[in-house]
């Protein structure tokens, strides 16, 4: 009978422990490098109103591993700044924060990025990826519920893109299946049940699935 018993444990402690993926809930236009579903905004010149290039935003979702023997929950949320004008664009990486965050039903405090990889500036006919992650306060990252993402795009003449994105909870294979094959290798190294996508099968995640 005790063994019985220990069999839904582990199924509702898997559960909790799962990933959980986000959907942007408008402009729901395109898609991330790895098919993630993304938000676009045109970014357009402040005086002629004149198309400059886009900026995409994603989630690669929350995840749970250990850091220091402790287990935690860490939110991704993936940017790229496609520039098509004649002059520099950058993605303010100072404004980027979440806002909104809702763990259990209760609303949580204004997070900052706890890392940031890359620059964010996208040079004329270039593109740049900016990939922001925050520490939750919870250990499972089943409690979350939603929250939203501030970030600005800015040139030399200032604020050109001021955003609040909000998230949901989506549905991780609806864009992904094409991108990302359920098991086998990608060029990030072995993919594993989660697919090609980098950053959960890199050095930052791999200390999780393969203790």
């Amino acid at each position: 009978m005790r063994g019985l018993l220990v069999v839904p444990l582990l199924l509702l402690s898997a559960g909790c422990w799962s990933p959980r993926y986000f959907t942007p809930r408008e402009n729901l236009n395109g898609t991330g490098p790895d098919g993630d579903p993304s938000a676009v905004y045109a970014v357009r010149d402040g005086d002629s109103e004149r198309g400059e290039g886009e900026v995409r935003l994603w989630s690669g979702g929350a995840k749970a591993h250990y850091d220091d023997d402790r287990q935690v929950v860490d939110l991704h949320v993936g940017f790229e700044l496609e520039n098509t004008g004649d002059a520099p664009l950058k993605i303010d990486v100072a404004s980027v924060q979440v806002e909104e965050l809702f763990l259990g039903g209760h609303l949580q405090a204004h997070l900052e990025p706890r890392q940031v990889t890359g620059s964010g500036q996208a040079a004329p006919g270039q593109t740049a990826r900016v990939d922001v992650f925050f520490r939750l306060a919870t250990t499972y990252p089943s409690e979350i519920d939603s929250f939203s993402i501030r970030f600005a795009v800015r040139d030399a003449k200032g604020q050109r893109v001021g955003q609040v994105t909000p998230f949901v909870p989506g549905n991780p294979w609806r864009n992904r299946a094409m991108v990302n094959p359920p098991m086998g290798y990608s060029r990030y190294g072995r993919s594993g049940f989660y697919g090609s996508n980098g950053w959960w099968d890199g050095p930052f995640y791999r200390g999780f699935f393969y203790r």
